[in-house]
């Protein structure tokens, strides 16, 4: 439990040093933004869409790259991501969720839990559909080793001036490294905490009558790709697609879309049930939006 809260707090000592060291400008803040899309995207894409849900399929080769890319969104390994999400959905706002605001409180589903040591190890049980793959079992427990490799890789690219002239080793190390896996973390961390907090403004449940108390979340939407259309994605999680309706847009899912016209992927689950589209109100059904908190059955 110590080692994870040294990880997630030297982290965060990282994201400020950045800030008080190294005043942000325009080269930094494209080095933040670039780094970030990065680290999000393999988190929703790889961690959530793939390794939880199998939303779509990868060779072994392409899945163990993928499994690569997903440790940079700093946030342990795809089988311990995967099987912690599968038990979120299975249990979803009870007490044995492992990360809900409703039972423990906005700080335990927004940080708390990151450090609490019941889940700290892997069910590979819940995801033995993957867990057989003995290079996945040794990234899950080594996630580590890439993910700290990009710490002098980035300080030797930002000291050779790959990022411009104005951003040293040490800048590029913060700015591209410590503070964009902070951000990565907090963004997720969000859809842990006021995505099933329908109280608080600024989102919706286009199916009100889930059990659970996930929320829309248009803002968090666009900050993660697609990642805040929480309340869709608890109606049907099984797609490749978290944005139901043509204005709520998935980034994260065009880019796999992408990759599977490339070759790079396939069996891309992009087709949402009608019936599921008209319960959400989506065609020709009337919209029905619910802002207000909902009951939890």
């Amino acid at each position: 439990m110590w080692l994870a809260f040294l990880r997630v707090g030297g982290r965060h000592i990282g994201a400020i040093a950045a800030l008080v060291l190294f005043p942000p400008t325009w080269p930094l803040l494209t080095l933040l933004l670039v780094s970030y899309l990065i680290r999000i995207w393999a988190m929703e894409a790889v961690y959530h869409r793939y390794f939880a849900h199998a939303a779509y399929r990868a060779g072994r080769l392409m899945q163990f790259l993928l499994a690569l890319i997903g440790t940079q969104c700093g946030q342990r390994g795809p089988l311990w991501w995967a099987a912690t999400h599968r038990t979120h959905h299975r249990f979803a706002d009870t007490e044995q969720d492992p990360h809900t605001p409703v039972y423990k409180g906005f700080w335990h589903a927004h940080a708390r839990w990151l450090t609490d040591a019941s889940q700290l190890n892997t069910d590979l049980d819940v995801v033995a559909d993957y867990a057989r793959y003995p290079e996945l079992r040794w990234l899950n427990k080594y996630y580590w080793v890439p993910l700290y490799l990009m710490v002098p890789a980035l300080w030797l690219a930002g000291d050779a001036g790959w990022f411009g002239s104005s951003i040293n080793g040490w800048s590029a190390l913060l700015w591209g490294g410590y503070l964009p896996t902070t951000l990565a973390l907090h963004m997720t961390s969000l859809v842990n905490s006021i995505g099933h907090m329908p109280q608080i403004p600024g989102g919706y449940r286009r199916y009100p009558n889930l059990k659970d108390r996930s929320v829309n979340r248009p803002l968090l939407a666009l900050l993660m790709l697609g990642a805040g259309w929480h309340n869709n994605h608890h109606r049907y999680g099984a797609a490749a697609r978290a944005g139901f309706a043509w204005y709520e847009i998935d980034v994260v899912y065009w880019s796999l879309l992408a990759m599977e016209k490339l070759g790079l992927l396939s069996h891309v689950k992009g087709t949402i049930p009608r019936a599921i589209l008209q319960e959400g109100g989506i065609g020709r059904a009337r919209p029905r939006l619910e802002s207000a908190p909902a009951e939890v059955r």
